[in-house]
């Protein structure tokens, strides 16, 4: 019984499921897409738009934090393989992003998408993984590996703060729009049959 509620906390029941497997594929063929050939750039090298993770945080949403890993793990990956940047050929990289799916997975899954406070937790989620996915854990491993010169890290929190904080009202008003379509989705064509709890 404590091994059921374990499992269906974490989502991993969802890995039985071929409807909910086709679905994820189908996401992270989409967040590879868009990460690698539909970035928007603003201002190069600084400022861009990558939405790929609104598709990650929609399986988080439906799936839970096990299958969040998992596909943005393989999302980084396959991005990497087929959109090669410097930065990208470390595994600790895709680590990282499969981080980002847990956060996702951890302020979102079974919430409830009517719910007034339904923004909180798109909020709250979006600026965990921006402050500790994207800032703090991705300098530190851009500093690690000679990406960034030793002495120059804290430059680059303050110039990825900066950027980070402008796109961040974007972010989380795409995030919330896609997350209540999923959820809405979710209800009319009974997209639960999707998920295993």
């Amino acid at each position: 019984m404590k091994n059921n509620k374990i499992s269906n906390v974490l989502g991993v029941n969802n890995f039985r499921n071929v409807r909910t497997l086709t679905l994820t594929s189908m996401l992270i063929a989409l967040t590879v897409v868009c990460n690698g050939l539909f970035r928007i750039t603003i201002i190069p090298n600084v400022l861009f738009i990558v939405v790929g993770f609104l598709f990650i945080a929609t399986i988080a949403y439906l799936f839970g934090p096990v299958m969040a890993f998992t596909a943005a793990f393989t999302a980084s990956v396959v991005t990497m393989l087929m959109f090669p940047t410097g930065a990208s050929l470390n595994p600790l990289f895709d680590l990282n992003r499969g981080l980002a799916g847990i956060f996702y997975a951890i302020f979102l899954f079974r919430r409830n998408h009517k719910s007034k406070y339904f923004i909180i937790w798109v909020i709250a989620a979006r600026v965990t993984v921006r402050f500790v996915c994207y800032i703090f854990i991705n300098t530190y491993l851009m500093v690690l590996f000679g990406f960034i010169p030793r002495g120059g890290g804290g430059a680059w929190i303050i110039s990825r703060l900066t950027t980070n904080i402008v796109m961040l009202p974007i972010d989380i008003f795409l995030l919330f729009a896609i997350l209540k379509l999923a959820g809405q989705l979710y209800n009319d064509i009974n997209l639960k049959n999707l998920r295993v709890d």
